[in-house]
């Protein structure tokens, strides 16, 4: 058995994510920073927009992408640690992202303006934009290995009297077009979803009668497969997280971490953590980076061993 290392100290970290080789971590935080996971130490840091809220690695691994809560998207030589672009689109303000093309050729985002937008990652053109009226995009995830585009809808509030109609998540392909997207599952109240790795499941938390549920459901047609009752999150309390191997979910709770089996949704174990608000783990390891508002960690956690 190999023994556990000592975990790491991250510091405040709004985002964690690994490498799609596992080999580096990126940490976004006032700062954005770049590990190497193995040797435990910082290669490079920098502040390349304000207010950075969101990356996501390239295919490849060779570049980051990341968002501001204003909207504007960059993208970073992951091996250098120097900016590459600055896409100088300010007015785009808050959302979603950014999402990778499986061929590293164009970036998507989503705003909490209901747009989907498209644009080439070498130049920052725009190429593609899609309005969804009365709409917040609230989250875009990489299904089928990045092969296809997950976005998940919110409906804002409607006026008294009318029906609120229900969220919803839509699926593309790329690269984005007109009429591409393809509703996969409408349900009252979703506040998050976390495709399986597989691309198989997609894992929703959600509102119904008064009660937090978190529910699975089949994407290819949207059947409802498990569906426990969950104590509500706060903050954010409403993050998922598959393991890289599908065999459960974790989420990110009211000062701890939850870890969900699957198949059945069992309660497999809990973590307690300081102000939790984001999960990666390292594929075929015990490795897993907890960002936190606080003090984020980089840490062995043996989710199935112990609680065999």
């Amino acid at each position: 058995m190999t023994a556990m290392q000592k975990a790491l100290r991250l510091g405040c970290s709004y985002g964690v994510r690994f490498s799609p080789d596992g080999t580096r971590l990126a940490v976004l935080g006032r700062d954005l920073v770049l590990w190497d996971v193995a040797a435990r130490s910082k290669l490079w840091r920098g502040k390349f927009i304000a207010h950075m809220s969101g990356m996501a690695f390239s295919p490849d691994g060779g570049r980051l992408a990341i968002k501001s809560t204003t909207g504007q998207m960059a993208v970073v030589d992951v091996q250098t640690g120097q900016l590459l672009l600055n896409f100088q689109n300010r007015k785009d303000g808050e959302g979603c992202g950014p999402a990778w093309s499986p061929c590293g050729r164009y970036l998507a985002d989503g705003g909490w303006d209901g747009c989907l937008r498209m644009r080439a990652a070498a130049t920052g053109e725009l190429l593609f934009t899609q309005a969804h009226a009365g709409e917040m995009l609230r989250a875009v995830h990489a299904i089928d290995g990045g092969r296809r585009l997950l976005v998940q809808h919110g409906v804002k509030s409607v006026d008294e009297g009318q029906v609120q109609p229900p969220d919803y998540c839509s699926v593309w392909d790329w690269p984005l077009q007109d009429g591409g997207g393809r509703m996969v599952l409408s349900l009252p109240r979703l506040m998050s979803c976390a495709p399986s790795p597989d691309g198989q499941y997609l894992a929703v938390l959600h509102h119904t009668g008064g009660e937090e549920f978190l529910s699975m459901y089949a994407l290819a047609d949207g059947r409802c497969l498990a569906r426990v009752a969950v104590e509500a999150g706060g903050g954010t309390g409403d993050g998922l997280r598959w393991l890289p191997d599908g065999s459960a979910l974790g989420r990110i709770g009211k000062g701890k971490l939850l870890f969900y089996g699957w198949p059945g949704l069992d309660v497999l174990a809990q973590h307690a953590f300081t102000y939790p608000c984001a999960l990666d783990f390292l594929p075929a390891s015990p490795l897993a980076a907890i960002g936190s508002w606080e003090a984020g960690m980089l840490m062995d956690l043996n989710v199935h061993e112990e609680t065999a």
